[in-house]
């Protein structure tokens, strides 16, 4: 039998092999541009602080023992024999929102404790916020990474329902290991009940507006098998163990992804090819200091939380075009040897580059539209200037709208380059460059007071430019500029970086 893989904290403060309990986990909160969360052990003497990634929090519950830092090594240990499996139904109930003031046992450390309580029966079944997240909206690492951004998921796919039929366009942004039933599963449950899908916005506007991990309990059923711990009232709920009954409201899925294009074989050789070394072990350090992974996926997870769902639909998978798969290499096939020290995390998106330079693995060349090619060729100057500490780039999709959502073909989705510039003296610029065609789009240049903003801006800016059929929305532009947001538009000519150099310098 396959050893268990070890997914191991590099922060870790207790000595090898004590087996250390999880007490208390805090709320998320921004670190280097990642969310992070508080979480608190206890080996018996003393409590210890450590920080780790929010999407972490799959493998973490209360109660439960940790050793050596490995997130997989959750085990319970019930010394003190209070702790029991149930099943619970509280659907129907309106639960009592509680948030009070916490202290952390054996430490100077303070948190807030936020619960929603359920009567029936006479009997109070007490449930923290964070655990309906973790295993209830939220049940897998790519739903924790998207759940605390507002509007995060047209990064990731748009949709259309209709008829019980839903539709999903998943963008290269989506990760290939993510294209699975318990995956597809969840986002129809999520899409096809309003109520759902409302409290996962609501998580999303909150951490954005008031910076609280907070949201209305909308769900009409829920019904739950947990690990409780009974108290004075009733039992308080530690881990959810499995979801029951989740109602999927739609009887057809049709799923599109540009991996599920047809792989004709091509006689033209490799343009690049990479060679990794020192990547023997299959354990992993999840280090909470590094940016956050574009390509690394779930392969690590165990399957901790159980969802149960009732009519579930057929999948069927959409092709559209085909892809040249080269398996050859010649003389000018370049080779990369790269070093893996097997350091990853969990979070999808943030983190502060060690070094200044384009995140190159944010962008997938192969996806980026002939006309943006000398676009892109120039901004990579930047990376050479020494007053230039960061320059993120990705493809988006233009939102679904109008007719200008695609390009001429009336079949393929018009693409956008999204490009954020960070200078060493902390100030923040953003570049929005759409595919043209024909028509000709002036480039937006925005100064911006507050980089957490940009998502939200350049998305409100696209779907007014698609609103208006390929043209900069003037009412958006004055809004923003009454918000203190200096915006330049340059037209296209040759000096494409002389444009850009004279707005940032």
């Amino acid at each position: 039998m396959r050893e268990r893989k070890k997914l191991k904290l590099d922060n870790w403060p207790f000595e090898k092999g004590k087996k250390t309990k999880l007490i208390w986990i805090g709320e998320p909160f921004k670190l280097n541009n990642k969310w992070m969360l508080d979480t608190y052990f206890n080996d018996g003497a003393s409590t210890e602080r450590i920080i780790q990634d929010w999407a972490n929090l799959y493998f973490l519950s209360i109660d439960k023992y940790y050793t050596d830092g490995d997130l997989n090594s959750g085990e319970i240990i019930d010394d003190e024999g209070g702790m029991q499996t149930i099943e619970i139904d509280l659907s129907g109930i309106t639960p009592k929102y509680n948030e009070t003031e916490w202290y952390i046992l054996k430490s100077k450390y303070r948190s807030k404790s936020k619960t929603f309580s359920f009567w029936k029966h006479n009997v109070l079944y007490t449930i923290p916020i964070i655990e309906i997240v973790r295993a209830v909206l939220a049940p897998n690492t790519f739903m924790l990474n998207a759940i605390l951004y507002n509007d995060a998921w047209e990064d990731y796919f748009t949709y259309e329902l209709e008829d019980r039929k839903l539709k999903i366009d998943f963008t290269n942004q989506y990760k290939r290991s993510y294209l699975k039933n318990e995956y597809y599963n969840h986002l129809a449950w999520i899409i096809s009940n309003e109520e759902i899908l409302k409290m996962c916005d609501d998580i999303g506007f909150n951490m954005f507006s008031k910076g609280k991990l907070y949201f209305d309990f909308n769900m009409s059923n829920l019904s739950i098998t947990a690990r409780v711990k009974k108290n004075k009232y009733g039992f308080t709920i530690i881990e959810i163990l499995k979801v029951n009954q989740k109602e999927i409201n739609i009887d057809e899925l049709k799923a599109y992804h540009p991996s599920f294009e047809e792989r004709k074989k091509s006689n033209e050789a490799k343009l690049r090819t990479y060679t990794y070394l020192n990547n023997k072990s299959e354990d992993r350090t999840i280090d909470s200091g590094i940016d956050g992974a574009k390509d690394y996926g779930e392969r690590i997870n165990n399957r901790l939380i159980i969802q149960e769902y009732i009519n579930i639909p057929i999948v069927k998978k959409e092709k559209e075009g085909s892809q040249n798969l080269r398996t050859k290499e010649d003389n000018n096939t370049k080779k990369y040897i790269l070093d893996d020290d097997n350091l990853r995390t969990l979070s999808s998106e943030g983190g502060v580059k060690k070094a200044s330079g384009i995140e190159t693995s944010a962008l997938d060349e192969t996806i980026i539209p002939v006309e943006l090619n000398e676009f892109v060729y120039n901004l990579r100057e930047l990376e050479k200037l020494d007053w230039i500490e960061k320059v993120d780039m990705r493809i988006v999709m233009l939102p679904l709208g109008r007719k200008f959502s695609y390009l001429s073909n009336g079949i393929d989705r018009r693409k956008c380059l999204i490009i954020e510039i960070l200078k060493t003296n902390g100030d923040a610029f953003g570049i929005i460059e759409v595919q043209r065609e024909v028509k000709l789009i002036s480039t937006l240049i925005l100064s911006l007071t507050s980089r957490k903003k940009f998502k939200v801006i350049f998305r409100e800016l696209l779907n007014g430019l698609v609103q208006e059929s390929g043209k900069w929305s003037n009412k958006i532009l004055a809004n923003l500029e009454k918000e203190n947001i200096m915006i330049y538009r340059k037209n296209h000519s040759k000096n494409y970086l002389y444009n850009i150099m004279s707005c940032i310098k």
